[in-house]
């Protein structure tokens, strides 16, 4: 008995979506358009057309015990979960091209210069700009203690000279 799954070739992938009819593709629409709620920027079409490049590629292989709605189905489910965490990770200044008119889309953005702004005054002092990054991460102080190699006195000393460079750059009213 062998635990190895059998997965259909190229030549049987392609036959079995050569003879899907209207209604089959029209259920494997729908099944694109429930996978592909809450993610911005992409439609259904997109992601069944990248199911099937990804299958049509052998970059999915396609078990031969699973049928073809479950199969793309799963596959469009892990595309649109990939979708979903490259569309929530740190936005780009240059992503937006200054298009950006929803005020919570513009503080996102603001913030997130904000930080590269503050890491570059920081940059003279690796020990401060570390214990920035952990501030920003939500670290312990144990554990910025352990990956920064400070103790607790010198972890104190670090973090007053980057709260001090941190004022000094941004004084009051820098937001205005």
């Amino acid at each position: 008995m062998s635990d190895e799954v059998e997965h259909l070739s190229l030549e049987e992938v392609a036959q079995l979506l050569h003879r899907q009819r209207q209604p089959d593709i029209l259920r494997l629409a729908a099944i694109a358009e429930t996978w592909v709620r809450g993610v911005p920027r992409r439609d259904a079409s997109d992601l069944l057309n990248e199911a099937l490049a990804q299958i049509l590629s052998g970059d999915r292989p396609w078990p031969a015990d699973l049928g073809l709605h479950p199969f793309l189905s799963q596959v469009m489910r892990s595309i649109a979960s990939q979708w979903r965490r490259e569309d929530k990770r740190e936005p780009l200044i240059g992503d937006y091209d200054g298009l950006i008119t929803d005020p919570a889309e513009r503080r996102d953005l603001d913030f997130s210069d904000l930080a590269i702004r503050m890491r570059t005054a920081l940059a003279d002092d690796p020990s401060a700009l570390g214990i920035f990054d952990h501030i920003l991460t939500q670290t312990s102080r144990k554990q910025a203690f352990d990956q920064l190699s400070l103790d607790a006195t010198g972890y104190d000393t670090a973090r007053r000279r980057m709260t001090r460079a941190l004022r000094r750059q941004f004084k009051p009213g820098w937001t205005q």
